[in-house]
């Protein structure tokens, strides 16, 4: 292989091939920007785990244990904690399906869409500083290019939409 050939693809003054450079700055991105989250969430009394179940919740309503762990890409066994805690705080509840007995859902109660209603006027500022730096024009690129690799990592077609668009109904359960 040519020289030339190995630095293609590579970042100008970095060691890093730009695919492996890019998945670096999405990591420190996501971790700044998570840390900070974090921060806020915790005067709430909330993790930054407990607020990712409550927003799915909101946004797509009453899930199974399945779908939530799913839609909020959350491992299961920290997803359990977290509505352990978030029930014996009052902030969601475990009901069974009306739709199938078999099926247990949680849902919001009102106290957690008040907190998290709360919370919305306190991390859009923060949101807002992460992308600061951006045009309209280039926030609405790299949304569509994160669309893309996010599309290209999640294999069930049938979760692939509903964490995409993170705002379609939730089916009935």
């Amino acid at each position: 292989m040519r020289e030339g050939e190995e630095r293609a693809g590579m970042v100008e003054d970095h060691a890093l091939p730009l695919p492996s450079y890019l998945s670096y700055l999405l990591y420190q991105t996501e971790q700044h920007r998570r840390a900070m989250a974090t921060d806020l969430l915790a005067r709430h009394g909330l993790t930054f785990a407990k607020w990712v179940a409550m927003i799915s919740l909101r946004r797509f309503g009453d899930l199974s244990m399945t779908r939530l762990a799913k839609l909020s890409a959350t491992d299961r066994t920290t997803l359990t904690r977290s509505i352990d805690s978030l029930i014996a705080d009052g902030l969601v509840q475990r009901e069974t399906s009306s739709a199938d007995r078999r099926i247990v859902v949680i849902r919001l109660t009102e106290n957690g869409r008040a907190l998290l209603a709360n919370i919305r006027a306190e991390i859009r500022p923060l949101n807002h500083d992460v992308c600061a730096n951006l045009t309209p024009e280039e926030q609405a690129a790299m949304t569509r290019a994160l669309q893309k690799m996010l599309g290209g990592l999640i294999a069930e077609a049938d979760w692939k939409d509903d964490v995409l668009a993170f705002s379609a109904p939730a089916p009935a359960v």
